[in-house]
């Protein structure tokens, strides 16, 4: 059997391509299974764009076709019954409710005519898939819940807490990463801020007038990011939204302690291996960080249940679960599901 997996073009993103490279590389040694990747000719910015990737995409050939997530709509290019559509998020609708035509137009091209249309529609998790019915209607009761596993780069680093100056990591400077409310949070607390992403004029004024010790980060290879993880003493996840929250993941299998959202889908996935704050509450925030801090026995007991929760969610678990959605399509070989 040929799995396909559809990409977004180069340059729009790498979180999709990363998750899904370790599922495709735990296909790439099982008997019977043949794996492509094939990234989309165009960043889906307008109708002309759109229409490219949709000829584009009615010309490959595969056994299954998988869309890996962002380019929902070139399910309308692919044969339905061997189509499987991930869904990560709906953001675009969130953002979009304030225009009615831009999130008419991504209702209809990017959620309810690609669910309709594929044989197989996943969730990352059940917050998302939750939305989607809240979105879309009943047509989104047919999305299953496959959660993601991380990179098995990610594995148990440990280290000594450095108590009187840690080092704090923040994967994601986008508006709902809530990184203003964490900066604020950080004054008059001496540590580093590690921050991976593209920092806006705002951000930047914020960490100068709040006097804050930070190092910035761009364009990291996958190695380059498992050392931020290995060299850091907490994990700052304090999203507004989002729709899994891999950092914390990835976090609890290094064995470095998070502080995150009480929101869905963070405490979803980690109810017992994280601190957990109002995301909107600054003042939550920074007595979540102080106490991370100062309280040993807290930490270690969050490292703990950290790398247990890590063991239920790795790349050969989800692999399973995709495996069994495949062979609804074309009969393969079982496998055994990965121990826990």
């Amino acid at each position: 059997m040929t799995i396909t997996y559809l990409v977004r073009s180069p340059g729009t993103g790498h979180s999709i391509e990363e998750l899904f490279g370790t599922v495709q590389q735990e296909f790439d040694h099982q008997p019977g299974i043949r794996t492509n990747r094939v990234y989309l000719p165009r960043i889906s910015r307008g109708w002309w764009s759109v229409w490219l990737n949709l000829r584009f995409a009615r010309t490959l050939k595969s056994d299954v076709f998988h869309i890996t997530g962002d380019v929902h709509y070139t399910a309308l290019a692919l044969p339905g019954s061997r189509t499987v559509l991930t869904i990560h998020d709906c953001s675009t609708l969130v953002t979009n409710q304030g225009r009615p035509f831009r999130y008419a137009f991504f209702w209809l091209f990017w959620y309810y005519f690609p669910i309709r249309r594929a044989s197989v529609v996943t969730a990352v998790s059940d917050k998302t898939r939750q939305e989607l019915i809240n979105y879309v209607g009943r047509v989104a009761q047919k999305v299953i819940v496959v959660p993601n596993g991380y990179d098995p780069a990610f594995r148990h680093r440990p280290a000594l807490f450095q108590t009187s100056h840690p080092v704090l990591l923040q994967v994601g400077t986008a508006p709902n990463k809530n990184l203003l409310r964490i900066i604020t949070a950080l004054e008059g607390i001496s540590c580093t801020l590690l921050l991976v992403g593209p920092l806006s004029g705002t951000i930047q004024q914020a960490l100068q007038q709040r006097l804050i010790d930070y190092r910035q980060f761009e364009n990291l290879s996958r190695a380059e990011v498992v050392q931020l993880y290995a060299d850091c003493d907490i994990v700052t996840f304090v999203s507004t939204y989002e729709g899994f929250g891999m950092p914390l993941l990835e976090a609890n299998a290094v064995g470095r302690v998070v502080i995150t959202s009480i929101n869905s889908p963070m405490y979803d996935q980690a109810p017992d291996s994280a601190h957990f704050v109002d995301p909107l509450d600054i003042e939550a925030i920074r007595q979540g960080i102080l106490r991370l801090i100062t309280d040993a026995a807290y930490r270690q007991k969050l490292v703990k249940a950290g790398l247990l929760n890590a063991q239920h969610h790795t790349a050969a678990t989800a692999a399973f679960h995709y495996r069994s959605l495949y062979q609804k399509m074309v009969p393969i070989p079982p496998v055994a599901q990965p121990a826990r």
